[in-house]
């Protein structure tokens, strides 16, 4: 007996609400998927309408902008939008503070607040140059440098001098690990690659540059003193040095070796690095106060 169509829309209507019989097994996918379906649309209808704003990156929240970092203002007569005046400022420094290269966890360990000045006369004199800089800080004015051996605060002191610098200055700042950095550059300074410019020119450009470990397990030491250095990595050293010396580029130094020792070795890179942070360079001498000298 033929159905008309009605009848047979009306079956197939059946077959999938579940009202029909069939004599095929459902389809095993089906149930699964409409219980998922199912649990959603009573998520959905115990829910607001209202979209939640999702959570700034910096993690930086503010009720006079819903934590965009900007507003809405009318100027001659022109709606127009622009940098909230309650958040932008802290913004900007949370994004220098997250490209500069250094562990968001360090800026809480190594800042002034909690460098001891009290250890030894060597970290007071630390305390009081760092102060000093700062206070006397200008843009693309001189550098800043500590050099002596291990464990006396040095990356503590000079972490903390950059995080001064773009909290009270706004000014970015970069972290250049010795130990990280110098080994591919000299790779490709040595196979003649282009990437040797690329990465050299970001170098020689940043603002406020942060050398840590200068020639850290570089060279020959005799009685704790550089006393050689291989050509090709002297000759990478001296270039970005040079660089940013001849372009009054603001420098930050840490390092195991003083000023005399690289002069030594090569003088006119001693008395390079001695310019750029002259009156803001010291040599602190002492036990290795991480292991309790």
């Amino acid at each position: 007996m033929e159905k008309n169509d009605a009848e047979i829309q009306e079956i197939v209507d059946g077959i999938r609400d579940g009202t029909v019989k069939t004599s095929f097994p459902r389809n095993p996918i089906e149930s699964p998927y409409k219980a998922m379906l199912d649990r959603i649309r009573q998520k959905a209808a115990g829910r607001s309408n209202i979209i939640p704003m999702p959570q700034p990156e910096d993690g930086i929240q503010c009720s006079e902008c819903g934590s965009t970092g900007w507003i809405e203002v009318v100027e001659d007569g022109h709606r127009c939008m622009t940098h909230c005046p309650k958040c932008w400022a802290r913004r900007k420094v949370a994004r220098m503070l997250k490209s500069s290269g250094i562990n968001p966890e360090d800026y809480k360990r190594y800042n002034l607040r909690n460098f001891d000045r009290g250890r030894s006369p060597e970290a007071a004199k630390m305390a009081d140059l760092a102060l000093r800089y700062i206070n006397e800080h200008e843009r693309g004015g001189q550098g800043f440098g500590v050099f002596g051996g291990s464990g006396m605060g040095k990356t503590h002191i000079c972490i903390a001098v950059c995080l001064a610098l773009t909290q009270h200055f706004g000014e970015p700042h970069h972290y250049f690990s010795y130990r990280a950095e110098i080994p591919a550059l000299v790779k490709a300074a040595r196979s003649y690659s282009q990437d040797y410019d690329d990465a050299m020119a970001r170098w020689k450009s940043a603002d406020n540059l942060y050398i840590d470990d200068l020639f850290k397990l570089s060279g020959r030491v005799q009685d704790g003193h550089l006393v050689d250095l291989d050509r090709e990595e002297l000759r990478v050293v001296f270039d970005l040095i040079n660089a940013r010396y001849v372009n009054h580029k603001t420098t930050i130094f840490s390092g195991e070796y003083s000023i005399k020792d690289i002069s030594q070795i090569d003088m006119a890179l001693g008395s390079r690095i001695y310019q750029m942070i002259e009156p803001y360079g010291l040599y602190v001498a002492g036990k290795n106060q991480r292991i309790g000298g």
